[in-house]
């Protein structure tokens, strides 16, 4: 069972931070329309991949934040969002108090694309304050060469390789019933539009759409949970031979 930080007492906190976890992972994500997939599934595949990786990577996982900067799917019965400063400076403030806590490594699980650069800035801004190390992932974009040569096509918004992880980890979570063609929007470079014309989009014609296969989809997401590990634990090892040198 990984360890999470919410389960935890401080008396048994007190006796593994830092002195024998140094390694904190924390999932975020954000409520968002996700075509047939439930609103959560921005932080629901963070949180997956964290429990699958936390033991190899001696880490405890922190609560995931479940609000973040929802944008073009705002509109949409159910979406939820906050401001991009506002949302900034409480992952900082997040990332700052883990970093008090003793952690000196930060691995961030993010699930959204709409708050890659708060994201970013966030990590900076503890990098230089606490000299602690982090790592942010976007899971679908380090993953997104894995998927194109497991489907033999790319991915999307609410799409293929989203649909897939949410069905290999809970299947209930996929109204399959409820898809239909009508859903998916093609991204068009060159236009901006609110609200976005569909739930589920795909970046490139005729690539992208949901499948539900599920045994392709556990398939799937053991492969994707065995790269972001993989690379996880190559920056570590790369961190380890610096302080080293």
């Amino acid at each position: 069972m990984p360890l999470k930080l919410e389960n935890m007492n401080w008396m048994e906190f007190e006796e593994l931070v830092p002195g024998k976890i140094d390694t904190v992972i924390l999932p975020v994500g954000t409520i968002e329309a996700h075509g047939v997939t439930n609103l959560g599934t921005d932080v629901t595949i963070p949180v997956f991949i964290a429990e699958r990786i936390a033991e190899d990577l001696k880490a405890i996982i922190a609560p995931a934040i479940y609000y973040g900067i929802t944008r073009t799917l705002y509109s949409y019965p159910g979406s939820l969002t906050v401001s991009s400063p506002i949302f900034e400076s409480y992952l900082t403030e997040i990332m700052l108090s883990l970093a008090d806590k003793g952690f000196t490594r930060l691995v961030v699980m993010n699930g959204h694309g709409g708050h890659i650069d708060e994201l970013k800035n966030a990590a900076m801004k503890v990098h230089r304050e606490k000299k602690v190390k982090v790592a942010v992932i976007h899971w679908w974009i380090l993953c997104e060469e894995l998927t194109k040569k497991f489907f033999g096509e790319a991915g999307g918004h609410a799409g293929l390789d989203e649909n897939a992880a949410i069905l290999a980890i809970n299947k209930d979570l996929v109204k399959k019933r409820r898809y239909k063609r009508d859903l998916v929007y093609l991204q068009k470079s060159g236009v901006y539009s609110l609200p976005g014309p569909g739930s589920i989009i795909i970046y490139k014609e005729g690539e992208g759409y949901p499948d539900f296969d599920e045994k392709k989809a556990i398939s799937y997401m053991d492969k994707v949970v065995k790269k972001v590990k993989d690379d996880v634990l190559e920056i570590f090892g790369k961190w380890d031979w610096m302080r080293s040198e």
